[in-house]
């Protein structure tokens, strides 16, 4: 107990919760309904709110690229990422024009894309596979990235992708 009342500092909560006018600290923000964390928010001339978001597991990196216009939510982009060692390596990228955004969409558009992936991927290798199988791996990868911040899993995971989230 006597560690947790050390963390919870005033400190703390300034640096995360500002009051307005103050400069809050650059942390990643975790969005638990999204299951991802949000990045790099900004604000058009029009008027418009863009956002980045990345989810991940410990195979691949799920970076969307999100629109708020008016009242709606659009995805402009789906980019996956696959871990080369210590760095990330685009693997496939599918942008969009005014379509909705919904979780549904962006799950089946990341699965259609790791098997397009793992499909080329094995033809350049000369190895054949079940479809049905890759759709499976890609599935339960997909299902992977979506796991939640507060699971005990996820801090070991955090370690590897934090240095990389604002690369």
């Amino acid at each position: 107990m006597a560690s947790l009342e050390k963390a919870l500092t005033k400190d703390l909560f300034e640096n995360l919760l500002p009051t307005y006018g103050n400069t809050r600290k650059a942390v990643p923000v975790w969005d638990e309904s999204q299951k991802m964390f949000l990045l790099g928010n900004y604000e058009s001339a029009s008027g418009h709110y863009y956002y980045e978001g990345i989810r991940f597991c410990d195979r691949i990196v799920i970076k969307e690229k999100v629109g708020l216009y008016h009242t709606w939510t659009y995805i402009d982009s789906i980019e996956i990422y696959a871990f080369n060692g210590t760095k990330l390596q685009l693997v496939q990228k599918r942008d969009y024009d005014k379509t909705f955004r919904n979780e549904a969409f962006v799950r089946s558009e990341s699965e259609q894309m790791i098997c397009d992936f793992i499909t080329s991927s094995l033809n350049a290798q000369g190895i054949s596979a079940d479809d049905s199988q890759i759709r499976n791996e890609s599935h339960s990868i997909v299902d992977g990235s979506y796991q939640s911040f507060l699971s005990p899993n996820f801090n070991k995971q955090l370690t590897r992708i934090l240095p990389q989230l604002n690369a």
